[in-house]
């Protein structure tokens, strides 16, 4: 079988009357989606290809062919990757710290999109890079790539309803004090010229942080975090602004000489697979220059 495509036999219990109330209900999408796989025509009923408002039987099968012509304009190159999972609608990769996710005007090569493309090409697989989740350049963890429009946009309604779920490991300064607590400050961007990117500020957006006290050690707290939302440099902002930024951090602290980029591990996420709904865990352990900085702490 064909995994990109996606396959749904009407049911007589379902009631539907038209092909475009399948996309409402039973295979949602949005109106731009659709509208590209008309135009390719890539929906079909019963081996047919068919316009939304054909009058569907029960019985009828349904088949919408992810595949389609899409011109990805980065550079692909020959990067090892660390894939932790991968199906027909997703990637979970682990990604290290120092690279990017994505190429910038100023740097266009040796990101995470470059290696994923060329993965692809390998493959002889034409798909765009559609991360579903980003990190920052120092930050190492799992990154969420989606394998076609269909399965970004499933994952950004999850975003949406709070079913991805994240959790992170960072290395603080200072010794933080309470077990476990929450932060619910907002952050906005910074003025140009700043040397920060984002601060608190109360005119920014909503966002919470979570946290539990992992270990503590003479002058650094080993914290677990949750994201309740996904504000850029959440973590680092929340961390940086109650006394207790993130070591290592370049921008919202200082740097470290027992490690080169901030102390931030994405360790742990859990979705829902956009296809058939099962739910999905994945957890890794800390890199090795994070380990080493444990091991330097008493």
């Amino acid at each position: 079988m064909d995994e990109n495509l996606l396959i749904y036999v009407v049911d007589p219990e379902d009631r539907l009357i038209y092909l475009r109330d399948v996309f409402k209900h039973k295979l949602p999408m949005s109106h731009a989606l659709l509208a590209r796989l008309k135009a390719q025509e890539k929906i079909r009923v019963n081996g047919e290809f068919a316009h939304t408002n054909y009058r569907l039987q029960p019985g009828d099968r349904i088949t919408v062919d992810l595949n389609m012509d899409e011109i990805n304009t980065i550079i692909p190159q020959d990067i090892p990757l660390d894939i932790v999972y991968e199906d027909a609608d997703l990637m979970v990769i682990n990604k290290p710290a120092g690279m990017a996710v994505h190429p910038i005007k100023e740097k266009t090569e040796g990101t995470l999109a470059n290696a994923v493309t060329h993965y692809w090409l390998q493959r002889s697989e034409s798909r765009l890079f559609r991360p579903v989740n980003r990190l920052d350049k120092g930050t190492s963890g799992l990154v969420l790539i989606a394998k076609s429009q269909y399965a970004h946009q499933a994952m950004f309604r999850q975003q949406k309803q709070g079913l991805i779920q994240r959790r992170y490991l960072a290395v603080v300064d200072g010794v933080v004090e309470e077990d476990q607590g929450l932060i619910d400050l907002p952050i906005a961007r910074t003025l140009p010229g700043s040397q920060v990117f984002r601060q608190v500020d109360d005119d920014g957006k909503p966002a919470i942080t979570h946290f539990t006290v992992e270990k503590r050690f003479q002058d650094k707290t080993l914290l677990r975090l949750r994201l309740q939302t996904g504000r850029t440099h959440q973590i680092r902002v929340h961390m940086s602004y109650i006394g207790h930024p993130v070591c290592g951090d370049p921008i919202y602290g200082q740097t470290s000489p027992l490690i080169t980029h901030q102390a931030l591990h994405a360790g742990w996420t859990s979705f829902l697979q956009p296809r058939t709904q099962t739910r999905l865990e994945f957890e890794i352990q800390l890199p090795q220059d994070m380990q080493y900085l444990l091991s330097q702490l008493r």
